[in-house]
C-alpha cells in the first residue's frame, strides 16, 4: 500500500499546485481601486471640427489636440506600469470619485459635450459674435436606472409641455408630474448652435419612498448660432480639450491663421469669457504631443511642472492663464495671426 500512499500525497500535492496557480492567477486579473494614467494620441483639431463657409485649411498649420488612456488597473498591469516611466498612477477616488466604471464614462462624455460649447462661446466673445442662449436644466449625469432617452450633456426645457429655464422650474415640475411625463430635451450631438429637440415620455421608479427620474442637473443653456460648429469626438471624454478646441474654433472661422509649417498642441479646460483651468494627466499628454512632433505646448499654469517633468526634446511647454494669453504668445512668436471675421 505504500506505492499508492506515496503517488496520493504526490497527487494532492499537484493538484494543490494547480489550485494556488488557479486562485493566483485570478487574483491577478481582479480590478484594483486604482487607475493608470498612459500617452495617448494627438490629433489635429482641424480634423474634429467644421464650421460652415470655413476657409481652406490645408495650407495652414496645426493645432494638435491630446487625449490619454485612463485604464482601471489589476495586480499584474499594476506591476508593469508601476516600473514604466510613461505611466502615471491615481486611486481610484481622485479619478472616479465613487463612480462606477459606466457612471464614469457617461459624467467624462458629458463633461466633453460641455467642453464643446464652452470652447464655441469663448471664441464667438473673444471675436464679438452674436450668438442666442437657450437657458435650462442640464442633465449632469444618471443613475443605473434612468431612461436611456436622459443623456448628460443634453437640457431640459420643458416638462409636460410648461417651459423650464431653471433647475428650480424643473426639479418643481418633474416632482409635482405623476409617475409618467413627458420632458422637452434640447440635444446638441457633435454640431454646437442648432439644438434638436426631443420629445420623450419618462418613467418615474421608485426610490426610498419617493419616485424619480434619476439625473442630477445643474443651471445650463443650450446655443444657437449663425454658423454652427461641428465638434465630432467620437467616444472620447473629459474636458480638458476646451483650449485646443477654442483656437481649433477660431482658425475654422477664419479668424486664427495658423502660419504654415507650425505644429503646436494645447490642453486645459476653457470658460466662456476665456479663462483656461486646470486638468490630469499633462506629462502623459506632453509625451504624446513631443512624439507626434509639436514644438510648443500651451497648458495651464499649474500643470507647467508636470509637462516639463515629461523631458520630450524639441518642446517647448508655455503656462497659460487665459485665451486672450495663448493667442498672444501665438501671434508674437509669428505662430499665427488674427484676422477680423462677422457672424
Amino acid at each position: 500500500m505504500a506505492p499508492w500512499r506515496r503517488e496520493s500525497k504526490t497527487f494532492r500535492l499537484f493538484v494543490s499546485t494547480v489550485a494556488a496557480i488557479g486562485i493566483g492567477a485570478t487574483l491577478g486579473f481582479l480590478p484594483l481601486a486604482s487607475y493608470g494614467f498612459s500617452p495617448g494620441d494627438a490629433l489635429p483639431v482641424r480634423s474634429e471640427i467644421a464650421v460652415s463657409g470655413e476657409p481652406n485649411l490645408s495650407n495652414q498649420g496645426r493645432i494638435l489636440m491630446t487625449d490619454i488612456l485612463l485604464t482601471q488597473l489589476t495586480p499584474i498591469t499594476w506591476a508593469l506600469d508601476h516600473f514604466n516611466p510613461d505611466v502615471s498612477i491615481y486611486p481610484a477616488a481622485e479619478v472616479s470619485g465613487g463612480a462606477s466604471q459606466s457612471q464614469l464614462v457617461q459624467v467624462q462624455i458629458g463633461q466633453m459635450t460641455d467642453s464643446k460649447t464652452q470652447a464655441v462661446l469663448a471664441a464667438y466673445n473673444y471675436l464679438h459674435l452674436a450668438y442666442q442662449m437657450i437657458p435650462g436644466a442640464e442633465i449632469v449625469d444618471t443613475s443605473a436606472r434612468a431612461s436611456r432617452n436622459l443623456v448628460p450633456g443634453d437640457v431640459i426645457v420643458g416638462v409636460n409641455h410648461v417651459k423650464v429655464t431653471t433647475v428650480g422650474q424643473a426639479v418643481a415640475s418633474i416632482s409635482h408630474a405623476g409617475t409618467s411625463l413627458e420632458l422637452t430635451i434640447l440635444s446638441e450631438g457633435n454640431q454646437v448652435g442648432t439644438p434638436i429637440t426631443h420629445n420623450f415620455v419618462i418613467h418615474k421608479y421608485r426610490l426610498g419612498g419617493r419616485f424619480v427620474v434619476g439625473v442630477g442637473l445643474a443651471s445650463n443653456f443650450a446655443l444657437k448660432l449663425l454658423r454652427p460648429v461641428k465638434i465630432d469626438t467620437g467616444q472620447i471624454g473629459g474636458p480638458s480639450a476646451g483650449l485646443a478646441f477654442t483656437l481649433g474654433i477660431m482658425q475654422a472661422l477664419g479668424a486664427l491663421r495658423v502660419s504654415k509649417g507650425a505644429l503646436f498642441a494645447a490642453t486645459g479646460t476653457m470658460d466662456t469669457v476665456g479663462n483656461v483651468g486646470d486638468v490630469g494627466g499633462v506629462k502623459q499628454k506632453a509625451i504624446a504631443v513631443g512624439r507626434a512632433g509639436a514644438t510648443l505646448f500651451l497648458v495651464p499654469p499649474p500643470e507647467y511642472s508636470a509637462a516639463r517633468s515629461a523631458r520630450e526634446p524639441g518642446l517647448k511647454v508655455v503656462a497659460v492663464a487665459t485665451l486672450t494669453q495663448a493667442i498672444t504668445f501665438l501671434t508674437t512668436h509669428s505662430l499665427a495671426q488674427i484676422i477680423s471675421v462677422k457672424s
